[in-house]
């Protein structure tokens, strides 16, 4: 009888989650394709509410950061997910461990189904009031890191400075500062 209880809660968790990605897919597929200067994004937006870039910045500043908090600060998200193209956690900020576990396994599975769809996954970003962004960051051998931004109306979008200042944190990590 437990057994077979938990064949059932197994079978329908998977069954969310081929859902769930379905959906997200679906929504993806028709989102618009922005092409900028040789980088593409996809953007989802999954709600109502408009989201505008903040006005009045006309180039935002470069410069390192020692720590993923620092970074946060400047990119004005709330939480931040650094995993590799894998799953695996390298750092989270303003989230429990656990959970950033399951959102980079998530999300390294989704990139995974973007890539073999043909999408582009330098750089997705998602919209319903909140913004989310997923940033590939450069290569570190054999590995592809990649950011979870997670923010409000407060996040800087500008991905390719996101890009430069979360890949200055990783060399860093990587230089031993």
């Amino acid at each position: 009888m437990g057994d077979d209880l938990y064949m059932l809660a197994t079978t329908l968790a998977l069954i969310s989650l081929a859902v769930a990605i379905t959906a997200l897919i679906l929504a993806i597929r028709s989102s618009k394709r922005t092409a900028g200067t040789g980088s593409e994004m996809l953007v989802a937006e999954t709600g109502q509410g408009g989201f505008e870039k903040a006005q009045g910045i006309k180039e935002l500043p470069v410069r390192r950061v020692n720590a993923l908090a620092e970074a946060a600060v400047i990119l004005g998200a709330e939480a931040l997910v650094l995993f590799d193209n894998q799953g695996l956690v390298v750092e989270t900020y303003n989230m429990a461990e656990e959970h950033g576990a399951r959102a980079a396994a998530s999300l390294a599975e989704l990139i995974n189904v973007l890539k073999g769809l043909g999408f582009p996954t330098r750089a997705i970003m998602f919209k319903d009031g909140s913004v989310s962004l997923i940033v590939e960051l450069g290569r570190v051998g054999d590995v592809t890191p990649y950011c979870l931004v997670m923010g409000g109306p407060r996040l800087i979008t500008d991905m390719e400075y996101a890009r430069e200042i979360l890949q200055g944190y990783v060399e860093g990590i990587i230089r031993g500062r």
